[in-house]
């Protein structure tokens, strides 16, 4: 619990320090950095990681890539359930704790999405989103070398979220295969988005605006939709 705290305090004091580097109308403060790390992942992206993502995407049948989709996000939904109870909403949490526990028990350790067929979506919930709720809501955006488009309060509650995270502990898991099943759960999540980014890098006069647009404007949707904003 004094990890936790400390890094929620750590984490939040971070972001309230830099509130002031972003507004409504000016979201990319830091676009000279965004564009360098951006360039970097391109050239990882084309050289490495896309040729691997095709290959993965050739060797594992897209059911096994929607169990292993499945699987990691059940183990995150902890995390989205302390996060809703962080935002005070307590609707959320009551549905996000059911569906942990259908999924969990029918859907094989999470395996299968039965709770969808509940009535029980899976949502988008991340601690970047609760310092959204206490009034940190236009962080800067952010590229994160390899990772890709974020904002800073994203990338900091990332941080908070691993503390929620039960296979972060090697009690529950050796680190070989905590990490392990993140990066296998990256790489589906790699090729799911691939076609979206090769088509904004390919058909975009400047792709570092496109994609940094694109992933600005889904963010700020799953952000007003997870914390109920009515949007004219």
């Amino acid at each position: 619990m004094n990890k936790c705290t400390k890094l929620i305090g750590v984490s939040s004091l971070l972001a309230l320090l830099l509130s002031g580097c972003a507004t409504k109308q000016d979201r990319d403060p830091w676009e000279g950095y965004n564009r360098a790390i951006f360039k970097f992942n391109q050239v990882t992206y084309d050289s490495v990681l896309i040729p691997a993502a095709k290959g993965y995407d050739y060797v594992v049948p897209t059911p096994v890539q929607l169990g292993i989709d499945n699987a990691y996000n059940n183990i995150l939904e902890p995390g989205r359930m302390v996060n809703d109870l962080l935002q005070l909403n307590p609707d959320y949490l009551w549905r996000d704790t059911a569906r942990f526990v259908a999924n969990t028990i029918f859907g094989v350790f999470g395996l299968f999405d039965v709770a969808k067929t509940m009535g029980l979506p899976r949502r988008t919930q991340n601690f970047g989103f609760t310092l959204a709720y206490w009034g940190y809501r236009y962080s800067p955006y952010f590229v994160v070398p390899i990772l890709g488009p974020s904002t800073f309060g994203n990338s900091a509650g990332s941080l908070v979220d691993t503390v929620f995270n039960p296979i972060s502990y090697s009690a529950v898991a050796p680190p070989l295969i905590s990490w392990s099943a993140y990066g296998v759960y990256k790489a589906n999540e790699g090729v799911a988005y691939l076609p979206t980014y090769q088509n904004l890098a390919q058909s975009s006069i400047d792709p570092y605006v496109a994609i940094r647009n694109a992933y600005l404007q889904n963010y700020d949707y799953n952000l007003d939709k997870t914390l109920e904003v009515k949007t004219s």
